[in-house]
Formats: structure tokens, sequence, C-alpha cells
């Protein structure tokens, strides 16, 4: 099993999830994030914008989108090679995606670990 985390700009997200659910991932954790890359933040200063010290206003964090998924090794590569086409949009910013070994998940609710703890069917029955 793998964790798979995808920091992606916002306005990806539903085309992400819609791309992933096509290929069987049955869930997922999206929290709203912010950080910085090699932009380093967004000056401000062509809205006008200046802060208390006169000097013209950035932002140093951007707003992003962090999604968490915990699949089945086998699945790994397709996953991340669909999320890195569907985020993709060639411009600075677009995000990145890791992936980290997973030793053991349970079904909190049933007990079951690892593979059968992320299967869906199972957790219908």
């Amino acid at each position: 099993m793998d964790l798979i985390i995808a920091i992606i700009q916002p306005s990806k997200l539903d085309e992400v999830k819609d791309e992933l659910v096509k290929i069987g991932v049955q869930g997922a954790t999206v929290t709203g994030a912010k950080g910085f890359g090699r932009q380093k933040g967004r000056p401000l200063a062509f809205l006008g914008l200046q802060g208390f010290d006169r000097q013209p206003f950035s932002v140093d964090f951007i707003p992003k989108i962090k999604i968490e998924i915990v699949v089945s090794s086998d699945i790994t590569d397709a996953v991340v090679d669909t999320i890195v086409k569907t985020a993709h949009s060639g411009k600075i910013g677009d995000g990145k995606v890791f992936v980290i070994p997973v030793k053991r998940a349970v079904r909190i609710r049933t007990g079951e670990e690892n593979e059968e703890a992320l299967s869906l069917e199972e957790a219908l029955a």
C-alpha cells in the first residue's frame, strides 16, 4: 500500500477527482492548504496594495489543495499518472505528488486491515 499526497491548484480539484473515480479510486481526503514553491508567493504591487510600512503588499503563501489517498501498490503508478496528467497546466505552481509506503491500515469500525480496510465493497456489505 502507498500513501499518495498531491498538492494541486484549487481549480483542478473537480477534474482530478472525476478522473480518479474513473480509474477506480474509492476515497480520498481533501484539505485546503497554503504554500509556496519557486514562485515564492505573489507580489500584489500591481493592485496598488501597500502594507503598514507603505511597501508593496505580497502574498507569501499561495492557496493549494492537498489530496491524500491510500491505495494498493499495484495501482499507485496509475493514480500518480492520472493526477499528473489531469492537474497539469504547464504553468509554475501546478504542484507536486509524493508517494510514501504504508505499513498498515485499519478500518476502525470493523477492524479490517490493510487491503480489506481500503475496499469499498466490504464496507458496504
